[in-house]
């Protein structure tokens, strides 16, 4: 009986993210493909800024939902437990704004207006 509390412990947070994970998802399945024919810089910011994305809508409700169940098992005060969601906020964070600037920068490479030079 444990195991199917733990399994719906983990599958409820997931089941609210499941359209940006299909989202991000095809996403990556489109820079693979746009990569295998020959893609350029371009396309590769957009696989890794895609991959990025996906992992942290992945990890972020199963960490949660694993901090939480460490802290309502330890007994651990508000404050102990705020302060281990941050530690645990802070590298998705990073992982997600890492993410967000290689999209930003293939899009922006992709579709910037080369100026001439005038003469």
């Amino acid at each position: 009986m444990s195991s199917s509390v733990s399994v719906a412990i983990f599958s409820e947070p997931l089941i609210r993210n499941i359209p940006e994970l299909v989202a991000w998802g095809i996403g990556i399945v489109l820079a693979v493909l746009m990569v295998r024919r020959g893609g350029g810089k371009t396309e590769k910011l957009l696989l890794a800024g895609c991959s990025l994305m996906f992992v942290t809508q992945l990890a972020s409700p199963l960490l949660y939902e694993l901090v939480q169940w460490l802290t309502s098992e330890r007994g651990m005060s508000h404050i102990a437990t705020a302060q281990t969601m941050g530690w645990v906020t802070l590298p998705l964070t990073v992982i997600s704004l890492a993410g967000l600037v290689c999209l930003v920068w293939a899009f922006w490479v992709q579709f910037r207006v080369k100026r001439g030079v005038s003469a």
